[in-house]
């Protein structure tokens, strides 16, 4: 199914100039289309080495493969906790913050059977380094939680005075980054030589936001040119790093035909693709050649 889509021309937001995304990140006659439908909230995205893709619907407990020779959609799991957040570890294995459980759970991706590798703290995103230190965020209370990548204890990161929602890690890996949810700001923490995060964080991108201020900044990518591809309130946005803020303008793409905010968007590996969940649906879009090259 292919979507049509009309979008804002350019404008001012939170004092940074926005530009029109079609001209700037998608194919020329591009048009959205119809990944997934029919979810209650469909989030966390996550591919696995052979391209196959993923994500949750996290209301139902539902966890979903599409394959990536057929399209065809493939249920592996229906008894998720309510996961969120999903990425694959460096072991193989897929990772999701089950918050109805108070677990964080590691599927085979042979068997798809689980396992609880913690328990304890809700849990919304989650962000995995090379070494399999496991990073995740719980809104609720406002902290970043870490998982030992070989003793697996679970200890309290950071405990910021903001509501943190998605996460992400930096390319080299150096920095983790955590969305203040109700706001235009992604936060950075620094990550040292052992994986543990080390001082206070700082503001690193600034997004757009709506007149309320909610920015419900959620899933996010950092781009290999160091900008930021992050969903929102507004819809889909790509951001410059702070102090970097001219060699490329704000982009907002706001969602198709109405649909509520942007909780996650995500670049397909071979780097064709713009993935973005819409609660109901998960759509993807063909970008211009070298968006994440």
């Amino acid at each position: 199914m292919r979507i049509k889509l009309s979008v804002a021309v350019c404008v001012f937001l939170a004092g940074l100039t926005v530009a029109k995304g079609d001209d700037l990140i998608f194919q020329e006659d591009s048009e959205w289309e119809l990944v997934s439908g029919g979810h209650q909230f469909a989030e966390g995205m996550a591919w696995d080495k052979e391209g196959h893709f993923y994500f949750t619907d996290v209301p139902r407990s539902l966890l979903y493969k599409v394959d990536a020779n057929t399209g065809e959609r493939i249920m592996i799991d229906d008894n998720t906790g309510r996961a969120n957040g999903i990425a694959f570890g460096p072991d193989g294995r897929l990772y999701g913050c089950s918050r109805g459980a108070s677990r964080i759970y590691a599927w085979d991706p042979i068997t798809w059977g689980k396992v609880a590798v913690a328990t304890g703290p809700a849990s919304n995103d989650i962000a995995i380094l090379k070494d399999g230190t496991i990073f995740f965020t719980d809104p609720g209370e406002n902290n970043v939680w870490r998982i030992d990548a070989k003793s697996r204890e679970l200890t309290k990161a950071a405990d910021p005075k903001w509501m943190p929602n998605g996460i992400s890690l930096s390319l080299d890996q150096k920095t983790l980054l955590v969305a203040e949810f109700n706001s235009g700001t992604i936060h950075g923490f620094s990550i040292d030589s052992l994986g543990q995060l080390k001082g206070k964080s700082s503001p690193t991108y600034r997004l757009g936001i709506p007149s309320n201020g909610l920015g419900r900044l959620d899933g996010m990518q950092p781009l290999k040119d160091g900008r930021l591809l992050i969903g929102t309130a507004l819809g889909i946005q790509i951001a410059s790093r702070l102090g970097k803020e001219g060699a490329h303008p704000l982009i907002v793409v706001p969602s198709p035909d109405n649909r509520p905010r942007c909780n996650y968007a995500r670049i397909s590996p071979d780097g064709q693709w713009l993935y973005a969940a819409f609660a109901k649906d998960i759509l993807r879009r063909q970008l211009v050649e070298g968006v994440n090259h």
